[in-house]
């Protein structure tokens, strides 16, 4: 070799590239998401567990709501009693009266001069006999699913004669005329069984002991939310 002519190196080349080869383009780098640090995951899972439990107390409480509302109350011989004690008012049945009498023979009335009466007089007055029954008197046994209740026997509980509705009549005029005694309290006193005996043979305290049984039967009924909840036997 001529040692005039130096050899230099040759430059590294890249291999040839082959027909239908291409080169891929290089990817796009993703930007690193930012890792979540230890305090905020669990700040995070607590809130998801706080919401489910609320969730949770949610839907049973809805669920315990409307299963004691359909349920009702647990009867008991106290609840049904207590319950009762109310039935006195609403028992309570009124009968308005006016009661048309026949007096002979009488010149003082009770402190009202009868004397231009010498025939007798028809004396006609009003008032109002209230029954009830005593609900301290009530009987109350619970067996099971059965309420049994005895009521007593209603009483009269007031019998009041109005004092302005007394009244004579006086055949000149054809009409009734309203008297005044001075002894009010002992005229009432001896009429209020007249009245009675005819209200009670109207049926007044009939009518209160089916009042009292209906009204027992009703407040039971809704005491234990609803009428098939439990076997109810009204004596």
């Amino acid at each position: 070799m001529d040692e005039n002519v130096r050899e230099f190196p040759q430059a590294a080349q890249a291999p040839a590239q082959t027909q239908g080869e291409h080169r891929a383009a290089p990817r796009p780098q993703q930007p690193r998401k930012k890792k979540k640090t230890k305090r905020a995951r669990v700040l995070q899972r607590r809130l998801i567990v706080l919401a489910t439990v609320l969730v949770i107390f949610f839907v049973i409480f809805s669920m315990g709501s409307a299963w004691g509302k359909g349920r009702g109350t647990k009867l008991t011989n106290e609840n049904v009693t207590t319950q009762l004690a109310a039935l006195t008012t609403l028992s309570s049945t009124s009968y308005h009266y006016t009661n048309v009498e026949r007096f002979e023979n009488v010149e003082d009335f009770y402190g009202w001069d009868a004397s231009d009466y010498s025939s007798g007089f028809t004396l006609s007055y009003s008032g109002v006999i209230t029954a009830a029954i005593d609900p301290t008197k009530i009987q109350v046994e619970v067996k099971g699913k059965k309420v049994t209740v005895t009521l007593p026997e209603p009483a009269i509980s007031s019998n009041e004669i109005t004092q302005d509705s007394l009244s004579v009549y006086n055949s000149n005029q054809g009409e009734f005329v309203t008297i005044q005694v001075t002894d009010f309290a002992g005229f009432e006193k001896a009429q209020q069984p007249v009245a009675q005996a005819k209200a009670t043979a109207d049926g007044l305290l009939v009518e209160a002991s089916d009042k009292a049984k209906t009204a027992t039967q009703s407040l039971i009924e809704s005491l234990a939310g609803g009428k098939d909840k439990y076997e109810i036997s009204i004596k």
